[in-house]
């Protein structure tokens, strides 16, 4: 074929892809392109993007594939958030931002949106595959997805640091204070509960947790601290209460249930009741089909704790946090 090399090159870029119009940059006649697709060289996978035969057929290739078909196109949406490898979303159906207007003119290989606030600050690459931002695609997002599930996405994001307390934080100062995009008012909520020392959830266990406290007006709890005893460290717990020295530690069917974790688990519990902590053990059934039981623990040991503390308000022997 025709700049064989070149078209090699570009495709390998590209996984295993390359546009019509780069074709034609390079110098490659329409009769050496219908020649090299007649004898299967080259699959034809829209009227603007080609195939290498014989190139893997990878997700990957999908999405850049979609991205390619479109002109300035990045996979965006829940397509970007299922490259950004988030939980619960799916790469298909594939979809495709860009700031130009491409939907005319015949089948594409994605579902195309526009905006004209797509900026090349909200543009990213990953694996080689133009993607929006993960602050764009939480953006994306914020209008098409409930609070619960969008909260968890932000603390997945920010686990991952794949977003920062303080971009989110730049980036409500900039929205105009009326009005704005879809989702804005869900992007300035998740801004607004989460302060400059926010610590995200470890888990979707842990967030649910939170969110049973919170609907029931319940105050919250600190997350993943540090204890110890005058032995030294015993570990980090899942959340603790230091004024009613209460620490609830939410136990996955995954992790905690064989018989070497259970010993472990049993081990640093008992040093942290010697040392004065009531330990709520809460398990991964209960949170998440048992919500009033949770509840109720949780509001049981802090009455039994407001009861048995001190008229001095102190509460007992303190126990260390590093």
């Amino acid at each position: 074929m025709y700049h064989h090399h070149d078209v090699l090159t570009i495709s390998a870029q590209q996984h295993g892809l390359i546009r019509v119009s780069q074709l034609v940059e390079i110098g490659v006649p329409s009769g050496s392109l219908a020649h090299a697709i007649s004898v299967g060289h080259l699959e034809r996978l829209s009227d603007r993007v080609l195939r290498i035969a014989g190139s893997a057929p990878t997700n990957d290739q999908l999405a850049m594939a979609a991205a390619l078909d479109v002109p300035g196109g990045a996979v965006a949406v829940h397509s970007a958030a299922a490259l950004w490898q988030l939980p619960g979303f799916e790469l298909e159906p594939l979809h495709v931002l860009t700031d130009r207007t491409p939907h005319r003119g015949g089948h594409r290989l994605g579902i195309v949106h526009t905006s004209v606030r797509f900026s090349p600050s909200e543009l990213a690459e990953l694996r080689g595959i133009p993607v929006t931002s993960p602050m764009r695609t939480l953006c994306d997002l914020a209008g098409r997805l409930h609070w619960d599930r969008l909260d968890l996405l932000c603390e997945r994001m920010l686990a991952k640091r794949l977003l920062r307390v303080a971009q989110l934080h730049e980036h409500v100062a900039g929205l105009p204070r009326r009005g704005g995009a879809r989702g804005t008012a869900a992007i300035r909520r998740l801004a607004l509960e989460r302060g400059p020392d926010h610590r995200p959830v470890e888990s979707g266990l842990e967030h649910r947790f939170e969110s049973i406290l919170r609907d029931a007006g319940e105050a919250p709890f600190e997350r993943q601290v540090d204890l110890g005893d005058d032995d030294g460290w015993i570990g980090r717990v899942d959340f603790v209460d230091r004024s009613l020295r209460i620490i609830v530690e939410v136990q996955s069917d995954l992790f905690h249930s064989g018989r070497v974790d259970r010993a472990r688990d049993d081990i640093r519990i008992s040093r942290f009741r010697r040392a004065g902590w009531t330990v709520l053990e809460i398990r991964e059934f209960d949170i998440w089909h048992r919500p009033d039981r949770v509840l109720t623990m949780v509001r049981d040991a802090r009455r039994a704790a407001r009861r048995a503390e001190p008229k001095g308000g102190s509460h007992g022997k303190a126990g260390r946090s590093r």
